[in-house]
């Protein structure tokens, strides 16, 4: 199928959502005939055309415009120019970023978090909001999980299951976590904090929380809740072989999979 075929149809799909369509079809207009045929190439939770034609996924984005739209009192318009990313432009790595920034503030409203306001400086967290008239600070960082299905033999039977790059050979749990502990120390929390402290020296004294999210189409095949806490406990220098408190100076963690958790 030519390019301009698959574009034309792209687009159409994409006419059914209006909020995805206002902040998705100059972007998607934009995309060169190489971008399209690798992001529908690529594996599903990295792609952005691919669920164009899903109802599912595509309401749960539109609903997620708009939710972000309610607790920030933002029109489209104004909600494009503060959200800091330029929807005009294909790049699924900011996309992704800016939409977690959105699914945090929409789980943290549920849970009692009001105010919230796009800081956007550089340098500084992503968010401020306020809960019981406590001021907080909130950096949000993606954990992007590449998940595919992959054959694994299970007694004898194949089974094709979802796993992701940070799965261990063995498939043992204990690994998984120490492996997606190690990452967030090293790839997440070390700059969050510094974003965070950077906040409190610029705009005043606040809580700060540091907040993970899993990239959304991923998000239900991470940890539970019982196996977040023994990430925390290893980021927190409480598990055998971590020594450094590497969530000092911060005073809530958070993660974000099909569920809020907050630590």
């Amino acid at each position: 199928m030519e390019i301009s075929v698959t574009r034309a149809k792209l687009l159409a799909d994409l006419s059914n959502y209006p909020l995805c369509d206002f902040f998705l079809r100059v972007g998607v207009q934009a995309m060169s005939g190489e971008e399209v045929t690798n992001d529908l190439a690529a594996e599903p939770d990295a792609s952005l055309l691919q669920h164009f034609d899903k109802p599912k996924q595509m309401g749960g984005l539109e609903d997620l415009f708009s939710r972000t739209m309610g607790i920030f009192d933002l029109s489209k318009e104004a909600l494009g120019v503060k959200a800091g990313f330029n929807f005009n432009v294909y790049d699924m790595d900011g996309f992704e970023s800016v939409r977690a920034v959105f699914r945090v503030a929409i789980a943290l409203s549920e849970v009692g978090f009001r105010q919230f306001r796009f800081l956007g400086g550089t340098g500084l967290a992503d968010l401020g909001a306020t809960k019981n008239e406590q001021q907080w600070f909130i950096e949000v960082k993606t954990l992007v999980l590449q998940t595919k299905p992959q054959e694994i033999e299970f007694g004898g039977k194949t089974q094709a299951l979802i796993v992701d790059k940070f799965q261990p050979a063995s498939r043992n749990i204990a690994e998984y976590v120490e492996t997606v502990s190690k990452v967030i120390a090293g790839n997440h929390i070390q700059k969050a904090r510094k974003q965070l402290l950077n906040t409190v020296k610029e705009l005043g004294a606040a809580k700060k929380m540091a907040a993970i999210a899993l990239n959304l189409f991923a998000a239900p095949f991470f940890l539970d809740c019982e196996n977040l806490k023994e990430v925390v406990g290893r980021l927190r220098g409480r598990r055998s072989g971590w020594e450094i408190d590497y969530l000092s100076e911060i005073d809530a963690l958070a993660f974000l999979t099909d569920h809020l958790h907050v630590f």
